[in-house]
């Protein structure tokens, strides 16, 4: 009797575990859908990579591994940048360097909605953590203009 009761607390612990752990990964990969220009816009992991998704397109394969997240602002919602009629979203991860490190790597890609079409920049590698507040230059000074 007292083996069965333990199993069961046992089990009850590593469910409540697992579900702590589930919700942490949400938490941790941050923003994954945003609305831009009126569409729908969606991160998702194809094969470890991060990718951007839009109804009724083909996927857009960025240049950096799962997972990632959009940019947010100061509110913490996906920050938009407005910049010469096209509208700006940053896709971004951060991963923190070995102990006894405090820094990280990040990787930015800024997409643009121009036009009716997504386009994605090169990838940036930058020495900071994320998320954080990028400058606009950030969102906009790779695309030709």
């Amino acid at each position: 009797m007292q083996k069965s009761v333990m199993t069961l607390m046992l089990a009850g612990v590593l469910i409540s575990l697992n579900a702590c752990a589930e919700q942490a990964d949400s938490a941790r990969n941050g923003l994954t859908q945003a609305e831009v220009g009126g569409q729908l816009l969606s991160l998702s992991d194809e094969q470890g990579r991060c990718t951007l998704n839009r109804a009724q397109s083909a996927p857009l394969t960025l240049e950096m591994q799962w997972p990632c997240r959009f940019s947010e602002d100061l509110q913490k919602n996906v920050r938009v940048e407005t910049y010469r009629k096209a509208l700006i979203v940053m896709v971004e991860r951060s991963d923190p360097l070995p102990a006894p490190s405090k820094n990280c790597v990040t990787d930015l890609q800024p997409v643009r909605l121009f036009n009716g079409k997504l386009e994605a920049s090169p990838v940036s590698r930058i020495a900071a953590c994320g998320p954080a507040h990028w400058d606009q230059k950030a969102f906009v000074w790779q695309f030709d203009w």
